[in-house]
């Protein structure tokens, strides 16, 4: 995408419409504004009505048609949620290997491939969404905004005698502004300028943010945290910034340390009194897999290995029962004390 794909783009935002050519017809397809949203939606709620008088399924009626004949079931939510927890560490392998180009282009390669996936299992929950009262409605209420919205440049309506709408909803649905490209643009000059002069005369676009369009919206969200990134005290490489990926992954790794730091208060919390803070080991009873995981995580390198060793033991161990002092860190301390016992033993007999 080159510099004036991206000024196009900003205008567009800015402007808060889609100029759409059609051989020799011009039109505008304007962003609606509150008024007409909150009159959109009683067209959505009147559909809603005659689709479900006419016997129309619901949403989750229609779910559950998928799971009778077995098109969808609740593992592929487990999938999901795998998936997204492995887009996650993989951008924090991307933040971590910014500096290795070859590497980071086979990260990159392994998210996108785990997105589509992603799509993949998303899509089937809701591959018939469209057909249900849900679905009905949300197309009505769609086909009224562009109705609405769809004017000549002398800003009359567009009588719809050369293009149906079905049309002209296809073309503005293929128009649709990347949130990849939103964030280029909040990265960059013009816009980085206009930001900044902006938010200083509060008075950023002429109008409250209550009339911005969507992607106004996400512009200016996206700006904020660019601020926030810069204002860091921990602020990343400026590839990493333009990196959507390797930042991604910078803030997940802010996220996740700030997390841990948080559970570890909570934990130190929770052993306040000195008898048990100076205790060389504490245990914590977890109510779950994922707060057990997250107080294992709490552990430094040298506890986890031990843990390691001590698990290692006891699944050797066939379910018989283990002595403390099977463990090798427990052999490992007795005798150390043993050892300082016999010096200070030598000592005072001296």
């Amino acid at each position: 995408m080159d510099d004036v794909f991206y000024e196009k783009t900003l205008y567009r935002i800015l402007q808060g419409r889609l100029r759409l050519t059609l051989g020799d017809l011009v039109l505008y397809i304007s962003e609606p504004e509150p008024e007409l949203i909150e009159e959109s939606f009683e067209i959505y709620d009147e559909a809603y009505k005659k689709a479900y008088f006419r016997g129309v399924y619901l949403k989750k009626e229609l779910l559950e048609i998928l799971v009778d004949n077995e098109l969808w079931t609740p593992f592929y939510d487990k999938e999901a949620k795998k998936l997204e927890d492995e887009i996650e560490d993989l951008k924090v392998d991307a933040f971590k290997a910014f500096y290795d180009s070859k590497k980071l282009r086979n990260i990159k390669i392994n998210i996108r491939n785990k997105e589509r996936r992603l799509v993949d299992y998303k899509s089937k929950k809701h591959v018939l969404d469209h057909t249900s009262c849900e679905g009905v409605a949300a197309f009505s209420r769609s086909v009224w905004l562009i109705s609405q919205t769809t004017k000549f440049k002398n800003g009359t309506h567009y009588d719809w005698k050369n293009y149906p709408i079905s049309v002209i909803m296809e073309h503005y649905s293929s128009e649709n502004i990347s949130s990849e490209a939103i964030r280029a643009l909040a990265r960059r000059d013009p816009w980085r300028s206009m930001w900044a002069n902006g938010k200083t005369q509060s008075n950023l676009l002429g109008k409250p943010t209550y009339r911005f369009t969507k992607d106004q919206l996400t512009l200016c969200a996206y700006s904020s945290m660019y601020d926030n990134v810069y204002e860091s005290s921990e602020t990343p490489n400026e590839k990493v910034i333009k990196d959507d990926d390797c930042l991604d992954g910078w803030f997940i790794t802010q996220r996740r340390k700030h997390e841990k730091d948080k559970k570890k208060r909570e934990v130190e919390g929770m052993i306040s009194n000195s008898k048990i803070a100076n205790s060389q080991e504490v245990f914590v009873v977890a109510d779950s897999q994922e707060a057990a995981d997250e107080i294992y995580g709490l552990n430094d390198p040298a506890s986890r290995a031990t843990i390691h060793n001590r698990q290692r033991v006891i699944d050797g161990a066939d379910g018989d029962q283990i002595s403390f002092t099977k463990f090798d860190d427990i052999r490992q301390d007795i005798a150390i004390e043993s050892h300082k016992a016999a010096i200070s033993k030598i000592k005072g007999g001296k």
